[in-house]
Protein backbone atom coordinates (compact mmCIF):
# COMPACT_ATOMS: atom_id res chain seq x y z
CA UNK A 1 0.00 0.00 0.00
CA UNK A 2 1.43 3.39 -1.29
CA UNK A 3 2.07 6.06 1.78
CA UNK A 4 1.95 9.32 1.01
CA UNK A 5 3.29 12.03 4.02
CA UNK A 6 1.16 15.22 4.89
CA UNK A 7 4.19 17.28 4.01
CA UNK A 8 2.77 19.56 1.66
CA UNK A 9 -0.57 19.64 2.05
CA UNK A 10 -2.75 22.92 1.69
CA UNK A 11 -6.26 23.86 2.63
CA UNK A 12 -7.76 27.14 1.26
CA UNK A 13 -10.79 28.99 2.60
CA UNK A 14 -12.44 31.08 0.07
CA UNK A 15 -10.08 30.41 -2.38
CA UNK A 16 -7.33 31.70 0.01
CA UNK A 17 -4.54 29.69 0.66
CA UNK A 18 -4.24 29.42 4.63
CA UNK A 19 -0.06 29.45 5.42
CA UNK A 20 1.96 28.64 8.10
CA UNK A 21 0.09 26.03 9.58
CA UNK A 22 1.03 22.20 11.68
CA UNK A 23 -2.07 20.74 11.33
CA UNK A 24 -5.41 20.23 10.07
CA UNK A 25 -7.48 17.84 11.79
CA UNK A 26 -9.40 14.80 10.64
CA UNK A 27 -12.86 14.57 8.62
CA UNK A 28 -15.00 12.81 9.98
CA UNK A 29 -18.70 12.46 9.20
CA UNK A 30 -21.01 10.58 11.35
CA UNK A 31 -25.08 9.75 11.02
CA UNK A 32 -28.07 9.60 13.67
CA UNK A 33 -29.34 5.83 13.97
CA UNK A 34 -33.09 5.69 13.66
CA UNK A 35 -34.45 2.58 16.15
CA UNK A 36 -36.27 0.10 13.67
CA UNK A 37 -37.48 -2.74 15.89
CA UNK A 38 -41.43 -3.03 15.68
CA UNK A 39 -43.15 -5.64 18.49
CA UNK A 40 -42.93 -8.41 15.35
CA UNK A 41 -39.34 -8.69 15.14
CA UNK A 42 -38.16 -11.95 15.56
CA UNK A 43 -34.65 -12.16 15.94
CA UNK A 44 -34.05 -11.28 19.25
CA UNK A 45 -32.11 -8.15 18.11
CA UNK A 46 -32.68 -4.32 17.69
CA UNK A 47 -32.87 -3.17 14.05
CA UNK A 48 -31.10 0.21 13.07
CA UNK A 49 -31.53 2.72 10.04
CA UNK A 50 -29.36 5.04 8.93
CA UNK A 51 -30.27 8.50 10.10
CA UNK A 52 -29.52 12.14 9.05
CA UNK A 53 -25.78 12.64 8.08
CA UNK A 54 -23.40 14.64 9.55
CA UNK A 55 -19.85 15.69 7.90
CA UNK A 56 -18.42 17.09 11.18
CA UNK A 57 -16.03 19.85 12.04
CA UNK A 58 -12.44 20.35 10.87
CA UNK A 59 -9.94 21.55 13.05
CA UNK A 60 -6.99 24.06 12.29
CA UNK A 61 -3.73 24.88 14.08
CA UNK A 62 -0.64 26.95 12.88
CA UNK A 63 1.61 29.85 13.87
CA UNK A 64 -0.31 32.94 13.66
CA UNK A 65 0.79 35.03 10.62
CA UNK A 66 -0.88 38.71 10.55
CA UNK A 67 0.20 39.12 6.90
CA UNK A 68 -1.14 35.63 5.68
CA UNK A 69 -4.03 36.19 3.57
CA UNK A 70 -5.73 32.55 4.59
CA UNK A 71 -5.47 33.41 7.93
CA UNK A 72 -6.88 36.90 7.47
CA UNK A 73 -9.71 35.02 5.59
CA UNK A 74 -10.69 32.88 8.80
CA UNK A 75 -10.58 35.75 10.47
CA UNK A 76 -13.38 38.01 8.54
CA UNK A 77 -15.19 34.13 7.98
CA UNK A 78 -15.54 34.05 11.59
CA UNK A 79 -17.06 37.69 11.52
CA UNK A 80 -19.35 37.63 9.20
CA UNK A 81 -20.58 33.69 9.39
CA UNK A 82 -20.84 32.96 5.76
CA UNK A 83 -20.19 29.35 4.21
CA UNK A 84 -17.79 29.31 2.30
CA UNK A 85 -15.97 26.62 -0.45
CA UNK A 86 -13.13 24.68 1.23
CA UNK A 87 -10.12 22.61 -0.26
CA UNK A 88 -7.31 20.67 1.20
CA UNK A 89 -4.98 18.92 -1.43
CA UNK A 90 -2.93 16.44 -0.19
CA UNK A 91 0.67 15.97 -1.80
CA UNK A 92 1.99 14.14 -4.69
CA UNK A 93 -1.50 13.43 -6.05
CA UNK A 94 -2.71 11.67 -3.28
CA UNK A 95 -6.39 13.39 -3.64
CA UNK A 96 -8.39 15.83 -1.00
CA UNK A 97 -11.49 16.63 -0.47
CA UNK A 98 -13.73 19.00 -1.35
CA UNK A 99 -16.61 20.81 1.26
CA UNK A 100 -18.62 24.37 2.18
CA UNK A 101 -17.77 25.43 5.45
CA UNK A 102 -18.15 28.49 8.22
CA UNK A 103 -15.74 29.07 10.89
CA UNK A 104 -16.60 28.01 14.03
CA UNK A 105 -14.05 29.30 15.71
CA UNK A 106 -10.99 31.13 15.45
CA UNK A 107 -8.23 31.14 18.70
CA UNK A 108 -5.36 33.73 18.54
CA UNK A 109 -2.59 31.29 20.68
CA UNK A 110 -0.81 31.40 24.06
CA UNK A 111 2.40 33.48 23.60
CA UNK A 112 5.15 31.27 26.09
CA UNK A 113 8.94 32.43 26.67
CA UNK A 114 10.26 29.88 24.80
CA UNK A 115 7.27 29.36 21.84
CA UNK A 116 5.78 30.66 18.76
CA UNK A 117 2.44 32.66 18.91
CA UNK A 118 0.03 30.37 17.60
CA UNK A 119 -3.33 30.05 15.63
CA UNK A 120 -6.28 27.38 15.92
CA UNK A 121 -9.58 27.67 14.08
CA UNK A 122 -12.57 25.21 13.52
CA UNK A 123 -14.39 24.51 10.40
CA UNK A 124 -17.86 23.22 10.47
CA UNK A 125 -18.98 21.74 7.26
CA UNK A 126 -22.54 22.25 5.60
CA UNK A 127 -23.36 19.58 3.66
CA UNK A 128 -21.88 16.64 2.00
CA UNK A 129 -17.59 16.20 1.73
CA UNK A 130 -16.32 15.20 -2.20
CA UNK A 131 -13.10 13.37 -1.48
CA UNK A 132 -10.78 13.84 -4.97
Amino acid sequence: MAKTRALGTTITFNAENIGALTSIGEITPDSEELDATTLDSTSGYREFLQGFKDSGEVTLSGYYDKTDVGQQALITGYGNGEVKAVVITFPKSAGGANFNAYVKSFTLGAADVDGIVGFGATLRISGAVTTT
